[in-house]
């Protein structure tokens, strides 16, 4: 069963060099956790310094895995290393895997 985290970042500093932060973090974790399928990265029109962020994952292991891997370490060292500020809020759980009769997922 998929297991999916959204996050709430609020950040400080510098915003173009954050979101370019963001989305080297963003593509690396795409490219070293296997168990990690999908991982999409927006930015509110009216709150620029908010990044929304879903990633989906095969399970819940491999959620802890990307949690215990060196990927959102590296990612916060050099938040820290710029002096950029991030306030996250992670909400997580299991998709729901029941569809209501006569509906479709897409």
């Amino acid at each position: 069963m998929t297991y999916i985290v959204h996050v709430t970042a609020v950040v400080e500093g510098d915003l173009d060099k954050i979101e370019a932060l963001i989305n080297e973090y963003r593509y690396t974790c795409l490219q070293n956790q296997p168990g990690m399928k999908q991982f999409y990265v927006c930015r509110p029109l009216d709150h620029p310094n908010i990044f929304l962020y879903t990633q989906v994952f095969v399970d819940i292991d491999a959620h802890q895995a990307h949690i215990e891997g060196d990927d959102p370490k590296t990612f916060f060292a050099k938040m820290e290393a710029e002096g950029f500020q991030f306030q996250g809020r992670w909400m997580a759980g299991k998709e729901i895997d029941s569809v209501p009769e006569g509906q479709f997922l897409n």
